[in-house]
């Protein structure tokens, strides 16, 4: 794609976000478990219907692409491929809390080229495309300018048994020992929107302790931190499932001193 075309596949995903998030608003506090993928993890009807919506318009916009979807897997094999979380935060969405999103990611041969996120409850889409920045609802964003750590807010998915295993109680050493160094912590499991709050500023890092979090939760929010002048890393740790990254995301001033204490 050149840049004409990676400009409309943009507007395409903002688009095809904003109805997915209209699809998901109508289900919001009265969605139904319909899949049980795990001892506390689970997809509702509302993740089956934005996600059959947003397959169905890639498919007819760009058949020959490839998609990596959360419920559904693979369809196809292409150098471009769509990465698709149609609800991150669908235990927040089940239980009525605010803390939920769309998230489309476009690469080409594995890097992200396009990616946008969709916070329907707030009306906040945040876009970025390679090159071109990160935007939130059309106004330029970027990481903030905190070079102190000892001043840090930092989002964070927090260790969790069930994912942890016998890795638990390290787990549980490390996020308290980065807890010791920062000013302020939050906990909104939803990955996505948590790399948009790094990208606005609103938060100074994104550290992931909870072994869970999916390709799909951070593709896309990957580019708009980076495009925000932001920096991102996978640090996955060895020995988790495929699809499973643990990142780490902030300012370019605070990225090494996070790096130092994970």
């Amino acid at each position: 794609m050149n840049t004409k075309e990676l400009i409309a596949a943009q507007r395409f995903a903002e688009g095809l976000a904003k109805n997915a998030g209209k699809i998901l608003l109508q289900r919001f506090g009265k969605s139904r478990i319909k899949v049980q993928k795990g001892k506390s993890d689970f997809a509702t009807d509302a993740d089956l219907a934005s996600e059959k919506f947003i397959l169905k318009e890639i498919k007819k916009r760009y058949p020959t692409h490839a998609i990596l979807a959360e419920e559904s897997g693979n369809h196809r094999d292409s150098k471009w491929q769509w990465v698709i979380d149609p609800l991150d935060g669908t235990k927040n969405f089940h239980f009525g809390l605010p803390f939920w999103c769309v998230s489309i990611a476009l690469q080409h041969k594995g890097k992200t080229k396009v990616g946008v996120i969709f916070a329907p409850i707030v009306n906040q889409i945040f876009s970025a495309r390679k090159g071109g920045g990160s935007y939130l609802n059309g106004k330029k964003i970027k990481v903030s300018a905190n070079n102190k750590i000892s001043e840090a807010l930092i989002v964070t998915e927090i260790p969790r048994k069930h994912t942890s295993g016998k890795n638990f109680e390290k787990d549980v050493r490390d996020f308290t020992a980065v807890l010791k160094h920062v000013k302020r912590v939050r906990a909104f499991a939803a990955a996505a929107y948590d790399l948009c709050l790094v990208a606005r500023g609103a938060a100074d890092g994104y550290l992931d302790f909870s072994r869970n979090t999916k390709t799909w939760d951070v593709a896309a929010g990957s580019l708009i931190v980076k495009e925000a002048g932001g920096k991102i890393a996978d640090v996955t740790l060895p020995g988790l499932p495929k699809n499973t990254v643990s990142v780490l995301a902030s300012n370019a001033k605070l990225y090494s001193k996070f790096r130092k204490l994970i």
